[in-house]
């Protein structure tokens, strides 16, 4: 009965440390998740805050052939985690260097963060193939009021 409890009570206090990270917000700092599709609709994400530093944490899944997918943005630093510090087997031949991922299987998601500092005005992100150079998609960054949209 005891290891009952236990795993009742750790249940609890994980979904309720869980709820609490996910309702934190912090300035200048916005998520969303991007689905990479050839040809598709620019992604409109609307911005909150205003001016100073910005991080836009995008979770992008890749639908695309190409196994390489490059990420660029004027004015902007683009991070990853990748190359991860630990290599996992589930993760095995992803790679990042200077905004370009390698090994990105179609299906798998790949963590960007764009950190740029906001001057007011609307911004583009472009998703580009870097095999061939061609853009693949665009994420348009309009200055709004609210959270960022989360389109798939």
């Amino acid at each position: 009965m005891k290891g009952v409890a236990r795993a009742v009570f750790s249940l609890l206090v994980g979904l309720a440390v869980g709820t609490v990270f996910a309702k934190l917000s912090f300035p200048g700092y916005t998520h969303a998740t991007v689905v990479i599709r050839k040809g598709g609709a620019p992604k409109p994400l609307s911005l909150n805050g205003t001016g100073g530093r910005q991080v836009l944490a995008l979770s992008m899944k890749n639908l695309q052939k190409s196994r390489e997918i490059g990420i660029r943005m004027e004015g902007a630093e683009i991070q990853s985690w990748y190359p991860p510090v630990v290599r996992m087997p589930f993760n095995k031949g992803i790679s990042f260097e200077e905004g370009i991922f390698s090994g990105v299987e179609p299906g798998k998601r790949i963590p960007v963060y764009i950190v740029f500092t906001d001057n007011g005005k609307n911004r583009k992100i472009e998703v580009v193939d870097p095999t061939e150079g061609s853009l693949i998609q665009t994420i348009d960054i309009l200055r709004g009021q609210g959270d960022a949209e989360h389109r798939h």
